[in-house]
C-alpha cells in the first residue's frame, strides 16, 4: 500500500509499506478512502517534533481515515 512518510523535517515521500497480511482474532481490515493530515502532521514536518516526541525514523502522516471494513477478526 502506499503511505506519504515523513522522512525528515521538511522531507516527505510517498511510498510502498507492507502490512501484516493477516487479521488477528480482534483485529478488523479497513479499505482507506481518504486521510486527512491535522495540526500535528504539520508540526511534525516543520519541526520534525512536538515536544518530547521527535521523528527518528520515517513515519506516516495521516491519521484521520475514513473508509470500508473489508474484513473482520474471528473475535469481532
Amino acid at each position: 500500500m502506499k503511505a506519504l512518510l515523513l522522512q525528515k523535517t521538511k522531507h516527505l515521500v510517498i511510498a510502498d509499506i507492507d502490512l501484516k497480511e493477516t487479521v488477528g482474532p480482534n483485529d478488523v481490515r479497513i479499505k482507506i478512502n481518504t486521510v486527512g493530515i491535522c495540526g500535528s502532521d504539520v508540526h511534525y514536518y516543520l519541526h520534525g517534533s512536538i515536544g518530547p516526541f521527535v521523528v527518528k525514523e520515517p513515519m506516516v502522516l495521516g491519521h484521520e481515515a475514513s473508509g470500508v471494513v473489508i474484513e473482520v477478526g474471528k473475535k469481532c
